[in-house]
């Protein structure tokens, strides 16, 4: 049952990763504006941003498909990171206390996958 329940929780994160790949990288084509730590980024820095993210999130996808070594630990820091970016940014443009709910489902279940990791 553990062995199952990983695999389903790996898969979540892996499909959670692949549409922010997808986003980011849409995004960065379009119209590349993006906020880092509250600053307002536009043009190529926010392209290179938006694309730095989308790869990294794509590597961890792979990471975490073939089952590599750090796969979840690095997921966790992945969506660690954005929730709290996302956090800054929403409180420095003063819209009240709003979290955003794909960071935080990818934190929690990047969470319960390595705790699942730990306890087998």
């Amino acid at each position: 049952m553990s062995k199952a329940l990983e695999e389903v929780v790996r898969y979540i994160l892996i499909v959670l990763l692949v549409l922010i790949f997808a986003g980011s990288a849409f995004v960065s084509l379009i119209n590349p504006e993006a906020y880092f730590l509250g600053e307002k980024l536009s043009g190529g820095k926010a392209a290179a941003y938006l694309l730095t993210g989308a790869i990294a999130g794509a590597i961890i996808a792979y990471l975490l498909l073939t089952k590599k070594r750090g796969g979840e630990i690095a997921s966790v820091l992945y969506f660690g990171g954005y929730f709290i970016e996302s956090l800054v940014r929403i409180l420095s443009l003063d819209l009240g206390f709003l979290i955003s709910p794909l960071f935080t489902i990818g934190l929690v279940v990047s969470i319960f996958l390595l705790f699942i990791k730990l306890r087998s």
